[in-house]
């Protein structure tokens, strides 16, 4: 038998942006480079600033696409983030965009291509007419928003210690960020768990998925060929450590031992934040919140921006001790 959801509530920002967040992993973004690079970046000459161009890899076309970078920025932050948000939470992703371009641009180990539109490896995008299918009849109003947002922040990324940051961003957290080591075994002082309560009243922030037998077997063997078949599900998952946010840090399936994120993507959670009961027939999963959790909550920034944070605010809100420095053309 397959899968069956019991319940799962989206809210606006999932639907149209995250399979799990934009960017699932520093490594995907060259972070060991970055994390031992000795000199500072120059913001004035060792990157291309806005205007120049960047290759983006079309998986769909499974082509490369070379395209002004204010365009990337545009089609990223559409793919993203929903164009009915706060124009300050836009800015705000905006910025994070453009921040992950610029750092793949310059990391980047392809001689073909910068970064992929592929959300499980980089971040998304979506051109002009990919836009004008999403948003129908509100194509004028809302591609009108994402100009006039990504030309306002235009050339702004986002620093610590002079070196451009890892943008992390996900959908909506468990009511705190969480810590970069947590998740990808990579210390980032600006990527550390913040308060963002406000992520509890999204619509889309509690889940729940539940497994029978069949369902669970198919599950853990995509995870581990040589697991067998269970009998019975009492029991069969025990959480032994949980990170102050509330992150499965590691968790026993059948005796063996697997990380939160190992599990969240075997079984299609939304979080590695979860709880679990099991029967001798099924199981269940408690997730709270939407992505890794790391780094910037849409959400939540969205929350804040309806509060009368202004789009850096947000920022240096979910990356710590960072600075948003303008990029010199």
């Amino acid at each position: 038998m397959k899968k069956f959801l019991i319940l799962v509530i989206i809210c606006g920002a999932a639907m149209i942006c995250i399979p799990a967040a934009m960017i699932k992993d520093p490594t995907s973004l060259d972070i060991s480079t970055q994390s031992n690079a000795t000199t500072s970046i120059s913001t004035s000459n060792s990157v291309k600033p806005s205007g120049d161009t960047i290759t983006v890899f079309r998986t769909a076309e499974s082509k490369n696409v070379e395209m002004d970078l204010h365009e990337y920025v545009c089609g990223s932050v559409a793919a993203e983030m929903p164009l009915a948000y706060n124009e300050e939470a836009l800015k705000a992703q905006a910025v994070a965009c453009y921040t992950n371009a610029l750092r793949q641009m310059k990391n980047s180990q392809s001689e073909s291509t910068d970064i992929t539109d592929d959300t499980k490896t980089h971040q998304g995008y979506i051109d002009k007419t990919q836009r004008e299918e999403k948003w129908g009849s509100d194509f004028e109003k809302y591609e009108s928003k994402l100009q006039s947002v990504v030309t306002a922040v235009e050339s702004q990324a986002i620093y610590y210690k002079d070196e451009l940051c890892v943008a992390a961003f996900h959908a909506i957290s468990s009511g705190k960020t969480e810590n970069s080591e947590n998740l990808w075994d990579t210390k980032l002082n600006y990527l550390v768990s913040v308060d963002s309560s406000f992520d509890k009243s999204s619509s889309g922030y509690a889940t729940i998925v539940s497994y029978d037998v069949d369902g669970f077997n198919k599950c853990i063997n995509s995870l581990n060929k040589k697991a067998g078949k269970a009998k019975s599900l009492k029991g069969i998952i025990k959480i032994t450590e949980t990170s102050d946010s509330g992150t499965v840090l590691k968790a026993k399936v059948n005796g063996k031992n697997y990380t939160g994120e190992q599990i969240r993507s075997a079984f299609g959670l939304r979080s590695p934040v979860f709880t679990v009961k099991t029967e001798e027939n099924s199981l269940t999963f408690s997730v709270k919140g939407y992505g890794h959790g790391v780094g910037m909550s849409q959400y939540g920034a969205q929350a804040l921006a309806e509060k009368g944070y202004t789009y850096d605010e947000i920022l240096k809100h979910y990356y710590k001790g960072v600075e948003i420095k303008t990029v010199n053309r």
